[in-house]
């Protein structure tokens, strides 16, 4: 999925030559962290709210020009590069350049989330475990033979994090039987750190799916 599928135009960035005032009126308007900022056709980097804020708003954005924070995204990059930026940026917005180097529009983080949303891993119904093991031992496909010998199949899986000589990773699974399937992990020497599924039993592994449906909504 790529970033060209969810370019928006709502308004015309600024210029240097513009006041603070319109920069603060557009991050108020649609809800900005930042603004980005051009000089004549020329995309030079974005202003946030808290510099736009601490300045005098009759002054032009030319004066503050030393508070510029270069971050942009290309129009072919995918939406886990945005959300990378967004995350590294601390921002909700991203200008998007063509190969050129020329504006074509900007993504937001919201319409990003809405995307990733429809994917698979989060829309289709299922299983998710979070999983630990060795990096020396970490092997996709000894992985994928394990579902598979539980009949389970598996639509998502990411690496969640590194932990000193471990790596955890969740997976979403379509399985009859997913405390089979964490046994079976367990005697191949992986430790089950969570399992989220419709089980009356367990409302504790309930209420933690939905804590992680909420920071993925962050």
């Amino acid at each position: 999925m790529l970033v060209n599928d969810y370019i928006s135009k709502d308004f015309i960035p600024p210029k240097l030559n513009q006041s603070i005032s319109h920069g603060l009126e557009l991050i108020q308007e649609f809800g900005l962290t930042h603004i980005p900022v051009f000089e004549g056709l020329n995309f030079i980097g974005n202003i946030s709210r808290e510099n736009l804020e601490e300045n005098d708003s009759d002054s032009k954005l030319a004066e503050i020009r030393d508070a510029l924070e270069f971050f942009q995204i290309t129009e072919n990059g995918s939406l886990l590069d945005a959300i990378e930026k967004f995350n590294s940026n601390n921002t909700n917005i991203l200008p998007v350049i063509n190969e050129e180097k020329q504006y074509v529009g900007f993504v937001m983080m919201d319409d990003v989330i809405s995307g990733l949303s429809t994917m698979p891993f989060i829309a289709e119904p299922g299983a998710i475990m979070v999983i630990e093991v060795s990096q020396k031992q970490f092997s996709i496909s000894e992985i994928a033979k394990i579902a598979e010998s539980n009949n389970a199949r598996i639509i998502g899986l990411f690496v969640t994090a590194y932990l000193q000589e471990k790596v955890q990773l969740t997976l979403k699974l379509i399985a009859e039987n997913v405390a089979s399937v964490g046994e079976t992990f367990e005697r191949f020497g992986y430790t089950v750190v969570y399992k989220f599924f419709n089980d009356e039993k367990d409302d504790l592994y309930k209420d933690r799916f939905e804590q992680l449906l909420k920071y993925l909504d962050v």
